[in-house]
């Protein structure tokens, strides 16, 4: 009877814990449509992250002539010799500018600029304005200085990562990540965001083509990535041993009444 009842547990859990493919494969109902999602890919490449406060920017002022240039960088503390820009000043990195709590940035000369909601691209170009009037046809140069990323849960490396680029999906952050676990949801997957001091969720489903259309697809600057785990975390190695106990006594019961019966 005890060779019985262990064989019903497995196969018991052999169902419950069975995993489909298509509760793992990403983008799993794109076969045979891939003009449609290569559409819906190319619509969403003119995504660029936005300024927010607290964020870290490293700009520098290029141009023709080099004294406006060492006057203007030395103002704004990252002058090297012959006038080029560099991240480090007497051997302590520069933090760049910090975009204050009322969404602006300090520039010498110019004074304080509304830089929360502008992209990288748009304060370059105000800001080569603004400095057109100390310097013949200045080059502005912005930078973000901590665009990173958390991503935690049901993956293989959780941790916070700093993005080298302005852009970066879930996917790309998942896979820096090492990917899911095979515990992990794939179709709930939960991001965190704060966005003008005020704190967002947002549910994302990695098995569905539509991901591309989430407005959490591209994440930003601080969002936390959370995995949580699929119901069959339960059969999880950790958990089992507490699991056979208890479906072995239950079975046993159940078949001391079956015999009674009988």
């Amino acid at each position: 009877m005890n060779r019985i009842a262990f064989l019903l547990i497995i196969v018991f859990i052999s169902l419950v814990g069975c995993t489909s493919s298509r509760d793992i494969v990403y983008l799993n109902n794109t076969k045979g449509d891939t003009a449609n999602l290569s559409s819906l890919l190319n619509s969403k490449l003119e995504f660029e992250t936005p300024i927010q406060k607290n964020d870290q920017l490293w700009i520098t002022v290029g141009g023709p002539n080099a004294a406006d240039l060492i006057a203007l960088n030395s103002a704004m503390g990252m002058v090297g010799a012959g006038g080029g820009a560099m991240m480090q000043q007497g051997g302590a990195q520069i933090l760049g500018y910090l975009v204050e709590a009322d969404g602006t940035i300090k520039m010498p000369y110019v004074g304080k600029i509304k830089a929360v909601g502008l992209t990288r691209i748009q304060l370059e170009e105000y800001l080569q304005k603004a400095f057109s009037d100390y310097t013949k046809d200045p080059i502005v140069n912005v930078r973000f200085m901590n665009y990173r990323v958390t991503v935690l849960g049901e993956v293989s490396k959780p941790g916070t990562y700093t993005i080298p680029t302005e852009r970066m999906t879930i996917l790309e952050a998942i896979g820096m990540a090492g990917d899911l676990t095979i515990f992990g949801r794939r179709n709930e997957v939960l991001v965190l965001r704060e966005i003008e001091g005020k704190r967002e969720f947002g549910r994302v489903d990695l098995l569905s083509r539509e991901i591309v259309n989430s407005p959490y697809y591209y994440l930003r600057t601080n969002d936390v990535v959370y995995v949580e785990p699929a119901p069959a975390r339960f059969f999880a190695r950790e958990r089992l041993p507490q699991f056979l106990t208890v479906a072995s006594g239950a079975l046993s019961i159940v078949a001391i009444i079956i015999s009674l019966t009988k």
